[in-house]
């Protein structure tokens, strides 16, 4: 490589630079701490130091080379600029020679060295790992065995690929005007000095963008002294992290995925500080400005043991058995509770209107006796019909693994009530997005994309959307959290405006828990106490509550016969425990295998109970769910049953048999009313389902 003559660079006052070779490797010895003017004369690159040396300069090193979509660079800069529109314009960038970018700057907080952000490395790249070092090997004339072994092991060993880090005290970057390094923004007489809260601002940031973090183990099963099931590991089963953080200043920002992201306590500038992944069950901070360790994993038990008990674990794990955690042994206490449970009943009065009488239930009787006893209404799928029907005024828990389309296939479902029987629903879905629901249940109305080669015409849009709008009425769950009072308040408030049959809940989880007033109940009474008043909401009113749950993260471990794919969670593997399914009139699972090759369209129904088979309805075989089939390019589903010819679509059928009285025909018969023809319903396809790969689930 040509050499290059440098030493214009010391009339820049402030940085110091030194000579490195092509590699990057310092010329000079004893650099770190070295304040003299190096010889930048005949060099292959150089380099400039950071820290203290050049005024406490500190650079964000972003490795866009690691970015799976090419794209991470640009992601950062949009989040920075949302954060603080003013700190981007302070930063000195440059562009490196591997096509990464140095946010250059000073502050007068700066650290050394540290990593912000790394992921996994790909099986791609471990490959080309395992391919370079055995070729390597092979070079030196090593056996192809022995070559074999060091390929495989420096395979093994590559595990994480960094995104971010900072050059900080003892560290120094190589720098334009090296070849292949350029200035693209500002330069090296104008590098400005930012505060501590925006540097913390780039590196929170940037922390977002780590997804390995290594878990904390501060404690082991002898701390806690039980047998059984531990304190600890039922709190990192059934424990509320979410509402306890809250209860301690964490404010819940959005919900992302399958993650919380919450913001610290105290002031701050930053839109985001931590999350919690209810899929791997750990917190994770981004900041250096709370409590936690940034880069690490907080198993609830953790989180608690730190805020709740200074770190001691065994204080920790003793205050949660307290609260109910944990295998129990039965205390006799002689000491009388001190929580007051008032009473609406008085005991000394004359009043008996409590117990019940002949007239409170002689009319259900009487309509068992004549065959007059209202059932429940078909689902418009025969195969379902037989084990789950719709009942207004029921309570109908749902649960299912992350991401397996529960919430869709639920909007699914009360379309077609809507269609047949002229349900109206207030509905809850918190992460979802207000128009992407209105889309999915327009598109579910016709079958049909709203764009494409197969998009419904303007007509059929319209059409669509009035349809939706009068019968769904949607909380806005975007702009602020909600706990269980307030969705019954609205839920009451929207019932003065007209007649509501049913709402949905979507899902539990993402309800605030607010304790405040309710000092002495543990999360495990509150959820208890809060089913228990949702249920008793929609008893009264004559109001079906649906309200869709996520399964716990251990059930997702559970695999089938091939260990392939996770089978459907049982009603005990839901988030929250027995209380659900105990409160349930009906409780459903809904299962998708999301990774198979061939079935991953085809959504398993588990019917788990029915707590009223006079009225229809009865639970499904352990292996025979009833299985639907979503087609027509992600805008439908249908029966999907081997025992039948005829794959029946109830929004299809709908349409065909638009005008007959359905609510009045299948309250009789608890069925579909009209089995339509083969060749009518292929007649009414909007189009082959040659399309339905065109778009996924």
């Amino acid at each position: 490589m040509a050499k290059m003559d440098f030493e214009h660079l010391h009339d820049i006052v402030g940085i110091q630079f030194m000579p490195v070779t092509e590699k990057k490797v310092p010329v000079v010895k004893g650099w770190q701490t070295s304040d003299a003017k190096h010889n930048l004369k005949n060099c292959e690159g150089v380099g400039m130091v950071c820290g203290k040396l050049s005024g406490n300069l500190e650079v964000v090193d972003i490795d866009e080379k690691y970015s799976l979509d090419g794209k991470m660079c640009v992601r950062y800069k949009n989040l920075i600029h949302a954060a603080n529109p003013h700190l981007l314009k302070k930063l000195v960038v440059q562009k490196t020679k591997g096509g990464g970018f140095h946010f250059i700057y000073r502050c007068s907080v700066i650290a050394g060295n540290l990593k912000l952000a790394n992921r996994k490395t790909t099986a791609e790249e471990k490959k080309k790992t395992f391919d370079e070092t055995y070729q390597a090997e092979l070079a030196l004339s090593k056996p192809d065995e022995d070559a074999k072994k060091k390929a495989q092991r420096a395979s093994d060993n590559d595990k994480v690929r960094v995104l971010f880090e900072t050059r900080g005290e003892g560290g120094y970057i190589m720098c334009y005007p090296s070849m292949g390094y350029e200035i693209i923004h500002g330069d090296y007489y104008s590098i400005s000095e930012i505060t501590p809260e925006e540097r913390e601002t780039l590196h929170g940031i940037a922390r977002q963008f780590n997804e390995v973090v290594d878990e904390t183990v501060p404690y082991t099963k002898k701390t806690e002294k039980t047998k059984g099931l531990s304190p600890f590991d039922d709190y990192n089963e059934r424990g509320d992290i979410v509402g306890y953080l809250e209860s301690y200043g964490w404010k819940v920002v959005e919900r992302k995925g399958g993650k919380t992201v919450f913001l610290r306590p105290g002031q701050t500038t930053a839109q985001s500080s931590g999350n919690y992944d209810h899929q791997r069950g750990w917190f994770s901070v981004f900041t250096t400005s709370t409590e936690f360790e940034p880069m690490k994993a907080y198993k609830p038990c953790y989180v608690f043991a730190l805020l709740e008990c200074n770190n001691d674990y065994v204080a920790a794990a003793k205050k949660l058995s307290e609260l109910g955690y944990g295998e129990q042994k039965e205390v006799k206490s002689e000491k009388e509770s001190t929580r007051k449970i008032p009473s609406r009943v008085n005991a000394e009065d004359n009043d008996y209107s409590f117990l019940a009488t002949p007239e409170d239930y002689d009319d259900y009787l009487s309509s068992v006796r004549d065959g007059t006893l209202v059932q429940g209404l078909s689902t418009g799928v025969p195969s379902l019909d037989k084990y789950f029907l719709f009942k207004e005024g029921n309570l109908v828990m749902i649960n299912g693994h992350d991401n397996a389309g529960k919430s869709v296939v639920v909007w699914w479902m009360a379309l077609v009530s809507a269609m047949r029987y002229g349900w109206n629903w207030i509905i809850f879905s918190s992460e979802n997005t207000l128009g992407g629901f209105m889309r999915k249940m327009i598109q579910f109305y016709w079958g049909k994309q709203l764009h494409g080669n197969f998009a419904m015409s303007s007509e059929e849009y319209e059409t669509a959307k009035k349809f939706i709008e009068e019968h769904f009425a949607l909380i806005k769950s975007e702009e602020d959290m909600f706990n269980y009072k307030d969705i019954i308040n609205m839920m009451k408030k929207a019932m003065k405006k007209k007649k509501f049959h049913a709402g949905l809940i979507d899902p539990y989880n993402s309800l605030k828990i607010d304790l405040s007033g309710f000092s002495k109940l543990s999360t495990h009474e509150f959820h208890y106490e809060a089913l228990s008043d949702l249920k008793l909401f929609g008893k009264k009113n004559n109001f079906g509550l649906w309200i869709n749950h996520h399964a716990v993260t251990a059930a997702l471990r559970v695999k089938d016969g091939e260990k392939k794919y996770p089978v459907a969670p049982q009603k005990a593997d839901t988030e929250g425990g027995g209380k659900v399914s105990n409160k349930a009139d009906e409780f459903l699972t809904i299962h998708r295998l999301t990774q198979h090759p061939d079935d991953w369209m085809i959504t398993e129904i588990h019917v788990r109970k029915i707590k009223d088979t006079d009225t229809g309805g009865r639970v499904t075989g352990i292996d025979t769910p009833v299985k639907l089939e979503m087609y027509k390019g992600g805008c439908a589903f249908r029966e999907k049953n081997t025992e039948s010819m005829i794959q029946v679509d109830p929004i299809e059928e709908w349409h065909l048999t638009k005008g007959i009285d359905l609510k009045k025909q299948a309250a009789l018969t608890g069925a579909p009313v009209v089995e339509m023809d083969w060749q009518r319903r292929q007649s009414y396809l909007p189009y082959k389902d040659e399309s339905d790969s065109e778009v996924g689930f």
